[in-house]
């Protein structure tokens, strides 16, 4: 049913049929709303008579919107889930989505492979790795499988499952390659003597934020998350609330153990905040990669300062178990991709 609204010199027609969403337009005469709003009703009234859905018609970013603000009210869409989608609705966002095929995905894919990719506000954006790509892919096909699980989407055929044999056979799409970076001991100390000498014109504490970094195996955005509150002097254990997992991370509360001076650290830390380290995680990010080109240091990043911490708590006897308890890591399969112990420290004499 079709009902229209005046607005100064202006007329909206607002479509609604039970089972489609909403649709809406403003003209510049009461006549053109009315003949748009006939139109639609047409399709609407064509759609419901053939049994397809009420996204048939709609483009890839019209689905990635729904996707965003209906499934986003069910469960947490992450940065990293939010920021693909995004990617995905400037490469493929005209097409529409129940007539997406391989061929589709794949130009996408290479575009975004080689660097081609244009951003929304006209950027090329540099090139991205096959194992980013497997990521983007699957976001994408989460995406068709819930719309079509959920009947609103009629999806003849899967073009993410079709394209994938393709796209491994030319390499555009891979695995994630296992790092094995870890810092060594100087360049931890001269990352922390750069930091120490411009401590005077930073605000975050580089220096503690290393040294917490590599004594608890944190992320720097679990780092930034750590509140007073969860503290626990008698255990001198802290609360790292919705900890990172595979499939249920918010409520995910877990408790771990602040070894050796790391408890010192903390607690010296200035009382301006609820949170421990009140500072932005790309912040952090970006101080110490300017700390590594200005001190020539290759390939490190932050998140390296991970795999050393986990390598040096078995390299100081801890068990798999120990070990877990302080990473947070839910099994050996998961752990083990952070572990790259030295062979000169099985050394006991």
């Amino acid at each position: 049913m079709a009902t229209f609204q005046q607005r100064g010199d202006k007329w909206r027609a607002i479509v609604r049929r039970k089972g489609f969403k909403p649709k809406s337009r403003t003209f510049p005469t009461k006549t053109a709303a009315k003949i748009w709003a006939e139109r639609i009703e047409r399709e609407l009234a064509e759609q419901e008579a053939r049994g397809t859905s009420e996204l048939d018609g709609a483009t890839v970013a019209d689905l990635i919107d729904w996707y965003r603000d209906y499934v986003g009210k069910l469960k947490r869409i992450s940065p990293t889930q939010k920021g693909n989608l995004t990617r995905v609705k400037e490469g493929l966002g005209a097409k529409v989505a129940s007539r997406l095929v391989a061929a589709d995905v794949i130009e996408h894919v290479r575009r975004r492979r080689q660097g081609e990719h244009v951003n929304s506000a006209g950027k090329q954006i540099p090139a991205c790795s096959g194992a980013t790509m497997n990521v983007e892919l699957g976001y994408l096909s989460e995406m068709l499988k819930v719309a079509k699980s959920m009947g609103k989407l009629t999806l003849p055929h899967d073009p993410i499952a079709e394209a994938r044999p393709a796209l491994r056979l030319v390499k555009l799409v891979a695995k994630p390659i296992r790092r094995t970076r870890r810092p060594t001991q100087d360049e931890l100390d001269r990352l922390k003597a750069h930091f120490k000498a411009n401590e005077w014109r930073m605000k975050i504490p580089m220096v503690d934020i290393i040294d917490f970094a590599v004594g608890t195996a944190k992320r720097q955005e679990e780092i930034t998350r750590l509140l007073r509150e969860d503290l626990d002097a008698e255990t001198r254990t802290a609360l790292l609330r919705d900890a990172k997992h595979p499939r249920a991370k918010e409520g995910n509360h877990k408790r771990f153990p602040l070894l050796g001076e790391m408890w010192g650290l903390v607690e010296r830390q200035p009382q301006t905040s609820p949170r421990i380290f009140p500072y932005k995680p790309d912040s952090i990010g970006t101080a110490f990669r300017r700390g590594c080109v200005a001190l020539g240091i290759q390939d490190l990043h932050f998140h390296d300062l991970r795999h050393e911490a986990t390598s040096r708590l078995f390299e100081q006897g801890y068990g798999i178990e120990q070990v877990a308890t302080v990473t947070l890591h839910e099994s050996w399969q998961e752990l083990k991709r952070y572990t790259q112990i030295r062979p000169e420290s099985l050394h006991r004499d």
